[in-house]
């Protein structure tokens, strides 16, 4: 996409001979509008959106140094080039100190403005990396927080204010995409998103899935939202979504993710799609009784892992019997099993097991848990439905299921490589056991998950190196390096340089050429 410029001269042959002689396209630039006047200029930036503009600095009027004034506290990130005749440099240093990007003496030549695009181009990628990499750990932190993994220090990381708010799962349905078609669904819904709620923080949680902080105003924007969500939801790929209840600040944001979690999991256990809120399925996840998140957790890693599956049945018979030693009583343990069976199924829905009805057969286990009177007749019924669940998988197409899972995790790793990725933190996210995890990784791929991950990585920073602007240091944290001395170890071992020595090299070569 081109750079917007804007061309604010009193004299026409000057904002004409510019707009129609000067290369822009070729360096990356286009012309948006000229004006003639400052005020025309300030009323032309109120509606359309400008990276550049050039500025006249004698104008009838208002003079383009007290339009600099305004566009440097309106539109700081707006970069400004002032147009200046010889007699007038002393007001060109003037508009130098209050943020003028450069100056150019009238007449302007031609050359010297496409050689100032050149160098405005440059700028605007180096500062169009620095805000990804900080927009990336800012919603690594996000995420990272939501997930208990980090604690909040609003202060020290320079967090946004956040108000009152909701959390909300998102969770695609369709699986064996694309990575092109899943980012085109996700990119779609953001945008429908945020044509709603422009503040909505939506952040990348996993493949197929994301999380985002809903600013919440009033009831009836809310009620207005959860409609335009659902059809959104339909008409891109089709989504799942679970929501938390209502959250103020940095504080509740663990307890809003887990409960828009187990929404979307509830979601994607039952009939139909759509969203459900935390606050309409809270009374089957009772705080009186022990959390099962991390049991249903658990057992889909050991139902998906081949080599684990036989073990349960046993697992789950020692769960049960622990809840029964805790002195609960049948309702409790009906209501705690209730709902890690709900979460288990959320999670096996993700998986291609089209020999299992997991929507009739959760339906039906619920029915029959809720008929038991007494501890055994519910355990019986439990461990039955696990035992059910572990035959059926055995009987599923293991080759076809691994296939898929490894799929997934490269497109993982290709979305998230800038990201601390490990084999655990994968194996957690996709219910493997981890070396169950290494040697399917090896077997699909014919890689190592760190040669991998590693060659990913590597190609990202042989592109990066290509712009001679780009600090290394940067680089090597825009990758997901944070120790610049250990990313140039890596580097040299693969390529057989150091990254400084690839630039020289590759350079070099565009030179000779």
């Amino acid at each position: 996409m081109a750079y917007q410029v804007l061309i604010i001269d009193d004299e026409e042959i000057v904002c004409r001979g510019m707009a129609q002689f000067v290369k822009w396209k070729e360096h990356g630039f286009s012309v948006a509008g000229t004006v003639y006047l400052a005020k025309e200029g300030l009323k032309f930036l109120e509606n359309n959106h400008i990276d550049v503009i050039f500025l006249d600095i004698r104008m009838p009027e208002m003079t383009g140094l007290e339009m600099l004034k305004i566009i440097s506290v309106k539109y700081p990130s707006v970069k400004t080039v002032i147009l200046s005749g010889f007699s007038e440099f002393s007001y060109a240093k003037e508009a130098i100190r209050y943020g003028a990007y450069d100056y150019l003496n009238k007449p302007v030549n031609l050359q010297e403005i496409e050689g100032l695009l050149d160098r405005l181009a440059l700028e605007f990628k180096k500062e169009e990396q620095e805000n990804n990499v900080r927009k990336n750990r800012l919603e690594g932190l996000l995420l990272s927080i939501a997930k208990g993994h980090s604690h909040i220090r609003e202060e020290q990381y320079q967090l946004p204010p956040l108000g009152d708010w909701y959390g909300l799962s998102m969770e695609m349905m369709p699986r064996g995409l694309s990575e092109e078609t899943i980012s085109q669904y996700k990119k779609d819904l953001k945008r429908e998103i945020r044509l709603v709620i422009p503040d909505a923080v939506i952040l990348d949680n996993q493949i197929y899935g994301m999380f985002a902080l809903i600013p919440y105003n009033s009831p009836t924007e809310a009620s207005s939202f959860t409609s335009i969500l659902e059809q959104a939801g339909e008409r891109n790929g089709g989504w799942f979504f679970g929501g938390s209840k209502y959250k103020n600040g940095y504080s509740d944001l663990p307890d809003a993710y887990e409960e828009a979690e187990q929404a979307l999991r509830y979601n994607k256990a039952r009939e139909g799609s759509g969203i459900i809120w935390y606050k309409n399925i809270e009374m089957l996840f009772p705080k009186e009784v022990p959390e099962m998140s991390d049991v249903a957790n658990a057992l889909v890693s050991i139902l998906t892992n081949p080599e684990e599956r036989d073990q349960a049945v046993t697992y789950m018979d020692s769960v049960l019997n622990s809840l029964n030693d805790k002195r609960l009583s049948v309702l409790q343990i009906q209501a705690a099993c209730i709902g890690g069976l709900i979460e288990l199924n959320g999670n096996l829905q993700n998986l291609k097991l089209k020999s299992i009805n997991l929507r009739q057969s959760l339906n039906s286990i619920l029915e029959n848990i809720l008929l038991c009177h007494d501890f055994p007749s519910t355990k019986s019924c439990i461990l039955d439905y696990v035992q059910k669940l572990s035959n059926k998988l055995n009987e599923a197409d293991e080759q076809q299921l691994a296939k898929g899972i490894i799929h997934d995790i490269q497109i993982f790793i290709r979305n998230h490589y800038q990201e601390p990725i490990s084999l655990a933190s994968l194996a957690e996210q996709f219910y493997l056991h981890p070396n169950y995890l290494s040697r399917l990784f090896k077997e699909k791929t014919g890689k190592n998950f760190i040669d991998y991950i590693t060659e990913i990585r590597m190609d990202k920073v042989k592109q990066m190196l290509e712009d001679p602007s780009g600090k290394i240091s940067d680089i090597s944290q825009a990758v997901g390096y944070e120790n610049p001395r250990y990313f140039s170890k890596v580097f040299k071992q693969t390529t057989g340089f150091t990254p400084r020595e690839y630039r020289e090299h590759i350079l070099s070569l565009k030179g000779n050429h």
